[in-house]
């Protein structure tokens, strides 16, 4: 190891590369507990390189996930609080596998690596409780986060993020404004949709950060706006998406007819005249 290690960002590490030093902030950290590994400390790290900023997601800079073992947990654990600057320069890099990735740092370019969104919370849905295996069962949350410029993001969230973003949702008076990190991107009914990854996610609500006051200063006096301006076949879409009944068969009316055995089945039709003389 060099007596005056070069500083250079998180970005220009390379495997093997050990003669370097990096100034990061700890922005996050959670224990984690794999059976045949025991326990670890991961942390996500970001340096001062900053980037542009582009829907729904807020960059910060480089990030960089980063893990320690059990046996210098107790060691490290004290020096590495949330919200402080590190500079550190004793660490190997290795390649990163598996799928929702907490960076997109060099060899994470993939589908399912965690993501930072911010949007308004728009179609709440009702609080679910859904069955899992082994018997358990987890609380489930689906709603549509909305940015400044009017675009759209199916969002789900489980376990205590759904409770809480519901709650939350609840006690507020007007605008809800939702920060998910480190949440991972899947797919459901053949889009995009975002969700909690267990406990390396976090969420904020109303969070006091320039993004966020920003979004309610350009949609003062009219935060229902970006739902007002959507036509109305966008509205049926989406809220057909979020229903339970879109899981029953679709039947047209003629077929409606021609049933003779009474079944569960849902008719999507347009009211062109209501007879109103019976009404």
């Amino acid at each position: 190891m060099a007596n005056n290690p070069q500083l250079i960002f998180v970005n220009d590490i390379k495997p093997r590369k050990t003669a370097c030093r990096i100034q990061v902030k700890i922005i996050h950290t959670w224990r984690h507990f794999m059976k045949d590994v025991g326990e670890s400390l991961e942390l996500i790290l970001c340096d001062a390189n900053l980037t542009n900023i582009i829907p729904f997601i807020i960059s910060m800079g480089t990030k960089i996930h980063a893990s320690c073992n059990k046996t210098y947990i107790s060691e490290v654990g004290k020096h590495v609080r949330v919200g402080v600057w590190r500079n550190i320069d004793r660490f190997s890099v290795s390649g990163a596998g598996g799928a929702y990735r907490s960076t997109d740092h060099n060899g994470l370019l993939n589908p399912n690596f965690l993501i930072d969104v911010i949007g308004q919370v728009q179609d709440l849905g009702d609080l679910e409780t859904i069955g899992c295996n082994g018997g358990k069962q987890r609380q489930k949350l689906e709603f549509t986060l909305v940015d400044i410029c009017g675009q759209r993001l199916a969002c789900c969230l489980w376990g205590k993020f759904a409770e809480n973003l519901h709650t939350a949702s609840q006690e507020t008076e007007g605008m809800v404004i939702c920060l998910l990190r480190f949440a991972k991107i899947g797919q459901y009914r053949g889009e995009f949709q975002i969700s909690n990854s267990y406990d390396a996610s976090q969420m904020f609500v109303n969070p006091e950060i320039p993004e966020a006051d920003e979004f309610k200063q350009r949609a003062i006096g009219d935060s229902q706006a970006l739902t007002l301006a959507e036509s109305s076949e966008n509205k049926l879409e989406l809220q057909m998406k979020r229903d339970k009944w879109m899981h029953y068969p679709q039947r047209n009316l003629r077929e409606l007819f021609e049933e003779t055995e009474e079944k569960l089945c849902r008719v999507v039709a347009t009211i062109y005249d209501i007879d109103t003389d019976w009404g």
